[in-house]
């Protein structure tokens, strides 16, 4: 079946689209939990790293499982199976009245991310022309940077007009949207090296993906990048509604408007990367989009003054807009098709995992000092982290291009 060679045509548009609004969704359901919910319930500080704790499991235990699916039955019929998941999973929410069963049942978006990621990542090499490839992952990235400035606009919609559970209901179509359109994309299949079928993925081929990380020195650079940057995500997860509450001691408004605020540069930066596509498709802006988010995040919860909060929530959307789609091409380009699958679901897992890191030293460093001196060493360690690995992607590279004596 003939590939779509271009991120603009109908087909790619019309499934881009559904994604997008699939992924305001599944932010307005954690905006409603994070946020709203937290606020109503007066959760603790434990009680909000529980709900990520919840929501990252899945991605961690399920990993080597997704990838071994999507390299199995193909990302189109995966991504299928997580939209359906997800429809349970946030009809399953509308039984909840209170946080601790909210966190719970969180985890089942976490077991439909834990599918969908890797499936809609695998998808663009096989979906568009590879000089097309970066642009495309950066639009990829773009559906889901989006939502982070529409989801908490469409969850305070949502529970205005019906209600606590609106953000559920509307989530849950979003999902259907998605599940509806997703006939329309066509994709290539899957490139040999020797122009033939590819061998069957078998459950026992789930670690190859890892096996194959560990003896690339790039992609073992990229996925320590994307660790690096999830202790942080990790951390403000459970930080940041604490900061807005606690340290500048304003309301759940606040803390919105922070998001949008972040959320808005995202989707500048975002839509600076896909335009720059190949311009930025190399581990080097990788690791400066992570070294950067690092430093913003401290100027962002770092001070007791909100001016500065906001500048530095909005600096920081722009250095994050640099990670996502640069480090799919990068790990997509440095694996053979057959495997992106299990190469991308071990990314999340290293990502899932760096995000319950970041929870729970975030959680016992927040107890401890607070969130405005703990964020001053998880931001710097996360920059120090990208610079280092910077470092070592030079020095192997001068490496291989010095010639044997």
């Amino acid at each position: 079946m003939k590939a779509e060679v271009s991120p603009w045509s109908a087909r790619t548009i019309a499934f881009l689209g559904a994604e997008a609004l699939s992924a305001i969704g599944s932010w307005a359901t954690i905006v409603a939990i994070w946020a709203y919910a937290a606020y109503r319930y007066d959760a603790t500080p434990g009680q909000v790293a529980f709900f990520g704790i919840a929501f990252a499991v899945p991605g961690v235990v399920l990993g080597p499982v997704s990838g071994t699916v999507v390299d199995r039955l193909g990302p189109k019929a995966t991504l299928a199976f997580a939209k359906v998941v997800g429809i349970a999973a946030s009809l399953a929410l509308l039984s909840a009245d209170d946080f601790g069963t909210l966190s719970v049942l969180s985890g089942f978006h976490g077991v439909a991310s834990a599918f969908s990621h890797p499936a809609l990542q695998s998808m663009p090499p096989r979906l568009v022309s590879d000089h097309h490839l970066a642009r495309t992952n950066a639009l990829v990235s773009l559906t889901d940077e989006l939502a982070i400035v529409l989801g908490p606009a469409a969850a305070g919609v949502a529970i205005a007009v019906f209600g606590f559970r609106g953000a559920f209901v509307f989530d849950a179509f979003t999902y259907a949207v998605g599940l509806a359109v997703l006939p329309l994309v066509r994709l290539r299949p899957v490139a040999t090296a020797h122009g033939g079928p590819h061998p069957s993925v078998r459950i026992r081929d789930a670690l190859e993906g890892w096996k194959l990380i560990i003896a690339s020195g790039v992609l073992r650079r990229t996925v320590a990048c994307g660790f690096s940057v999830h202790v942080l995500y990790g951390f403000a997860l459970l930080a940041e509604p604490l900061y807005v509450r606690d340290a500048l001691h304003r309301s759940e408004d606040v803390f919105a408007a922070l998001q949008v605020a972040f959320g808005i540069c995202l989707v500048m930066g975002g839509i600076a990367v896909a335009r720059l596509g190949e311009r930025l498709a190399s581990f080097g802006w990788v690791a400066a989009g992570v070294a950067a988010s690092g430093a913003t995040a401290v100027v962002y919860l770092g001070t007791p003054w909100i001016a500065v909060a906001f500048a530095g929530v909005a600096l920081w959307g722009v250095a994050t807009a640099a990670i996502s789609g640069p480090s799919r091409t990068v790990l997509q380009r440095g694996s053979p098709e057959a495997v992106h699958g299990r190469v991308l679901a071990a990314g999340g897992m290293a990502e899932n995992g760096a995000q319950l890191l970041g929870l729970i030293v975030g959680g016992a460093l927040v107890a401890a000092l607070g969130v405005r001196s703990s964020v001053l060493g998880v931001g710097a360690v996360v920059s120090a982290a990208a610079i280092g690995l910077y470092v070592a992607d030079r020095a192997e590279r001068a490496r291989a291009a010095t010639p044997a004596l």
